[in-house]
């Protein structure tokens, strides 16, 4: 994760030392709780600088404004969303190739159930209908769950071809993040989360062979 933290911080080699990394994840962990509880109306760089411990001046030394904070706080975000799959996909190489994609679901079900996930990216997709930048990153991240989950599929039915596991793999992504940003909204539904993810499991793994 620190070599996402470096690409966030750009040219600056005196922030790459240990201590400058670690004080740039403070700031983007601070600004994440700070989205999660206010939103994104409510996320200053004064009070990201407040909640780190830090001054104003050295936070805007790290990011000098709220979009970069936000680009490198989702990216950051993501990049640990995919570390931690990675990691159980290679300490399952003995599973089958369905068994490991059922364990993934798990994951991002499990992860889906924490505010500081979902809120975050309940935030950020409201930020991608008006904000350009928001749109971007969000567009990347989707891209790369997008082929997270044809590797995943891929090849389960050797019926499917390429284009059409490429197709499942977008409509597998698109239900996980709706469920993400149904979280907020668990009582209008006559679902509870519980039977929603059976049922997006159910899809998914219907898609898959």
């Amino acid at each position: 994760m620190a070599s996402t933290i470096m690409n966030s911080l750009g040219d600056k080699p005196n922030l790459r030392t240990d201590r400058g990394l670690e004080r740039a994840e403070k700031i983007l962990m601070s600004a994440r709780d700070i989205l999660v509880f206010e939103g994104y109306a409510g996320l200053t760089m004064r009070k990201v600088a407040i909640r780190a411990g830090m001054s104003l001046s050295n936070v805007q030394h790290y990011y000098k404004g709220l979009e970069g904070l936000m680009e490198a706080l989702l990216i950051y975000l993501m990049d640990g969303y995919q570390q931690q799959i990675e990691v159980l996909i290679q300490s399952m190489h003995e599973h089958t190739q369905y068994e490991r994609l059922i364990a993934v679901l798990d994951l991002l079900f499990a992860e889906g159930r924490k505010p500081e996930v979902s809120g975050v990216f309940v935030e950020a997709w409201a930020l991608a209908q008006r904000l350009p930048f928001a749109a971007r990153v969000m567009q990347q991240i989707q891209d790369r769950e997008r082929k997270a989950f044809y590797r995943l599929m891929f090849g389960l039915n050797s019926e499917i071809n390429a284009t059409e596991y490429k197709k499942r793999a977008a409509l597998s992504v698109t239900l996980i993040d709706g469920l993400m940003v149904q979280t907020c909204n668990a009582n209008t539904s006559s679902l509870n989360r519980e039977e929603l993810e059976q049922l997006i499991r159910q899809q998914i793994l219907n898609l898959a062979q």
